[in-house]
């Protein structure tokens, strides 16, 4: 066999001559695909920018989203309801009263309540196991649709 027969060989990780690469040539001449924006990457983006406000007669360098917020926050001191709910809703945690603030008599019972509760629990449970049940008037039925005597059957 010649060099040129086995050039023109084709098999496992042998392509044929015509399609390999040429000496000096890349293996993506077209590169990798851009990358598509979408809309929020571009809404960031655009937050991030820097932006002069003027605040107190004084030029501040504030970024898009730092005058927003200011803004929110200037507009909710301002008692404007709407901006007030959009506040809450973008940091709810804040306006959230926390479990251990609550009054300690709101969530403690004395000795003496727990008793008290104690018998008044035994005795609903006493009277619904009997049956008698004072409180509510026993149930009666209600006919609610047409009557039954006209019917065939």
């Amino acid at each position: 066999m010649s060099t040129n027969d086995e050039d023109e060989k084709v098999g496992y990780r042998k392509p044929p001559k015509k399609s390999r690469f040429k000496p000096g040539q890349s293996g993506n001449p077209r590169g990798r695909r851009k990358r598509v924006d979408n809309i929020g990457l571009a809404i960031l983006a655009e937050l991030k920018q820097p932006i002069t406000v003027r605040e107190n007669g004084q030029e501040q360098v504030l970024t898009k989203a730092d005058a927003i917020a200011k803004t929110i926050v200037a507009g909710a001191l301002a008692k404007n309801a709407r901006i007030l709910q959009v506040l809450m809703s973008l940091v709810p945690d804040q306006f959230r009263i926390p479990e251990n603030s609550l009054p300690a008599a709101a969530t403690s019972v004395s000795a003496e309540e727990a008793e008290i509760l104690e018998r008044f629990v035994a005795r609903r449970l006493g009277s619904l196991a009997a049956g008698q049940n004072q409180s509510e008037p026993p149930m009666t039925p209600v006919q609610t649709g047409p009557a039954d005597e006209g019917r065939k059957q």
